[in-house]
C-alpha cells in the first residue's frame, strides 16, 4: 500500500453525514482498529528498513575500508573496492554517496512520512466522537432545544 492509497482511504473514511450522527459515531471503534493495523504494519516495515541500513552501512564501511573477505565480497554480491582508503574523516561522505544506501534511506523516509500521516489520522479519529457530539448539539441549538 502507498501513500496516495492511504490518503484516499482518509478522504472516504473521514467524512461524517450529518443525517447518520449515531451511525457514525459507532464506527469510530471500527475506523481505530482499521487504521491502528495499518500503523502497526508500517512501523513494523520502517523497523525492518531500518536494521537493514544500519547493517548494509556497517558493510559498506567496512567494503571501502577493504576490511571484508572474499567470501563476504562473494555473499553480498560486490567485487573488491579498488579506490583509495578513504580516512575516517571521509567516511561519512562515502557512506553519503553511496547509491545502495540512498536507495534504502529513501525508503525509510517514505514509510516515516506513511507513519506520520497515519499518526495524523489516529488524532482524527480519537476526536471523532467529540466532532459528532458537537454537531449533535448544533443540531439541537438549530432544533430550538
Amino acid at each position: 500500500m502507498n501513500i496516495e492509497q492511504l490518503q484516499e482511504m482518509w478522504d472516504k473514511d473521514c467524512e461524517i453525514d450529518d443525517n447518520y450522527l449515531g451511525e457514525n459515531s459507532t464506527t469510530t471503534p471500527k475506523l481505530h482498529a482499521k487504521y491502528v493495523k495499518l500503523l502497526v504494519q508500517v512501523k513494523l516495515k520502517h523497523t525492518k528498513l531500518q536494521s537493514d541500513y544500519n547493517l548494509l552501512r556497517k558493510n559498506k564501511f567496512r567494503y571501502y575500508r577493504g576490511e571484508l573477505s572474499r567470501d563476504e565480497l562473494s555473499d553480498l554480491g560486490w567485487s573488491q573496492w579498488q579506490g583509495i582508503k578513504p580516512l575516517k574523516n571521509e567516511m561519512d561522505e562515502f557512506l553519503a554517496g553511496d547509491e545502495d544506501l540512498n536507495i534504502l534511506k529513501v525508503k525509510i523516509d517514505y514509510l516515516e512520512t506513511m507513519i506520520y500521516f497515519l499518526e495524523s489520522v489516529m488524532q482524527q479519529v480519537k476526536a471523532r466522537d467529540w466532532q459528532i457530539k458537537t454537531a449533535v448539539e448544533w443540531k439541537k441549538f438549530l432544533a430550538g432545544m
